[in-house]
């Protein structure tokens, strides 16, 4: 008798927090991470092209290129000038961010989770990608402020080899065996520091060391 797959758990996503990235050198090796508060949304796209060949008179194949494209739009408060020099090699010279025409944007990893319905988190990391400078949009003050996010968005490729590299990991809690310091170090690696998930004590069991 063929037993029934069990049924998947009544959970829901939620919110956005904890974002976090490290600049990757040369070697692609990551010496520090560094936290940012004022995330308020992420979306991430993934492109995953595919291709229907037709034989005997109708569909007879699909082929799939695999992920052709991977996309972060980050919507965060302030980029503040540390993020910029980060994410774009600006220049910080006597309080005053210096752009010049030939500024190159340097690689960077990237994370952050949501929350679950059942107590856990559900964590994002994106592993190399190159972010656009981000365009000024603000507005006169009529009353309360109502101040809109700044908007960035990265293009990211596979970190390692360009057939088997990584370029997305998404770590679950609910997962019997997950743990935020191996995933950690899979999204930083090895060099960079492991930095304790803010508020960690009241919603996993997981504790950086």
């Amino acid at each position: 008798m063929t037993m029934a797959a069990t049924p998947n758990a009544k959970v829901a996503k939620f919110g956005a927090s904890n974002f976090e990235y490290g600049v990757l050198d040369a070697n692609e090796n990551i010496k520090e991470t560094r936290k940012v508060t004022g995330l308020k949304e992420v979306k991430i796209t993934l492109t995953n092209e595919q291709k229907t060949l037709a034989a005997d008179d109708g569909p007879y194949l699909i082929l799939s290129g695999g992920i052709t494209e991977a996309k972060e739009t980050i919507n965060i408060f302030d980029v503040d000038s540390q993020m910029k020099k980060d994410f774009y090699g600006i220049n910080i010279a006597d309080g005053t961010e210096v752009y010049t025409k030939n500024i190159t944007p340097n690689y960077v990893a990237t994370m952050f989770r949501t929350k679950l319905s059942n107590g856990k988190h559900c964590w994002f990391g994106l592993l190399k990608g190159m972010f656009s400078i981000p365009g000024i949009s603000t507005k006169t003050q009529d009353g309360t402020p109502d101040p809109d996010a700044d908007e960035i968005e990265g293009s990211f490729v596979p970190r390692g080899d360009a057939d088997t590299g990584q370029i997305l990991l998404i770590g679950r809690e609910d997962n019997e065996d997950f743990d935020f310091e191996k995933f950690h170090k899979m999204v930083f690696g090895d060099t960079a520091p492991v930095t304790t998930p803010t508020d960690a004590g009241s919603h996993t069991d997981n504790t950086a060391h």
